[in-house]
């Protein structure tokens, strides 16, 4: 391992948990933040975002630019939410919401969008919201084709195949430095079931990409830096980590399209086993979170 990889992680660790820690404790717990979770997608669907409870310096971006609650790419237009995985993480006060939104009430209506929004509740009050949407494919894989999320990310594990909270980030964070060919993708612990789903779309192991979770790496365009790497949930009874980052286009790959990718690692055995991300298919230029750890 990289002696500066190591101690990056370490240090974007210990400043990224404080951020509210103690104060989202006491006053959310999971039920709570599922709760609030509840509300948000009941506002989108009302397209009504009077009930929700916000802080007085509450902060929201669609797509990375800075934008007034409710007024973002799909407020207004959404009539049904087909696809709902909710993660939450009651020691950072987060919230994250994964779904597909659609304006008609059948599989053909005219709209479709993959959807995802991060919020941070503090003392019960949503201060921050972070929208992304993308009405595109990946693959030609349709929003409209995604019905029941995996219940693999529900499932709680056995104590002897946990890890850590730090754990689960720092596996969260190796595998964004593999994306950026910053360790051996050799050195990453894939399980051997693993598999990477990217907006509903099957990317490894696949017509798409044959190559392993791992093994893609082997391909040299196969690689993004990933900066501004933000670490919000890790759930170790159910061996969940999500985390962001800002996905740049290398230098000697400028046309990598680049984007703020939202991603889900289910960890087992200490092994990375499933991995699911949500972003902006036609790229995201800038998160709108500044230059966070």
């Amino acid at each position: 391992m990289k002696r500066g990889w190591s101690l990056g992680l370490a240090a974007a660790v210990a400043m990224v948990w404080p951020l509210g820690v103690a104060n989202a404790a006491e006053s959310c717990g999971r039920t709570c933040l599922l709760q609030v979770l509840t509300d948000y997608t009941e506002a989108i669907t009302d397209n009504d975002t009077s009930r929700l409870k916000l802080a007085g310096n509450a902060r929201a971006t669609a797509n990375g630019l800075v934008t007034p609650l409710g007024k973002g790419e799909v407020w207004g237009q959404v009539k049904r939410i087909p696809y709902r995985q909710a993660f939450v993480d009651p020691e950072t006060g987060s919230a994250v919401f994964y779904g597909t939104l659609t304006n008609g009430p059948t599989r053909d209506a005219e709209k479709w969008w993959f959807y995802v929004v991060r919020l941070k509740v503090e003392s019960g009050a949503i201060s921050e919201i972070e929208e992304i949407s993308f009405d595109g494919t990946l693959g030609g894989t349709p929003a409209s084709s995604l019905k029941l999320p995996d219940r693999i990310w529900d499932t709680v594990l056995p104590e002897e195949e946990q890890v850590s909270r730090a754990e689960l980030f720092r596996l969260a964070d190796m595998y964004f430095s593999a994306v950026g060919h910053e360790v051996d993708y050799r050195d990453v612990p894939w399980h051997p079931e693993c598999t990477r789903i990217e907006l509903g779309a099957l990317t490894v192991n696949s017509e798409m990409q044959p190559g392993s979770c791992g093994g893609e790496f082997q391909n040299p365009r196969m690689k993004w830096p990933v900066v501004n790497r933000r670490f919000y949930i890790a759930d170790v009874a159910r061996g969940v980590v999500l985390a962001l980052g800002d996905f740049t286009a290398p230098a000697d790959f400028p046309d990598n399209n680049a984007s703020t990718v939202m991603e889900v690692f289910k960890v087992q055995d200490g092994m990375l086993r499933y991995i699911e991300a949500f972003f902006r298919g036609n790229g995201q230029k800038q998160a709108g979170w500044g230059t966070r750890p």
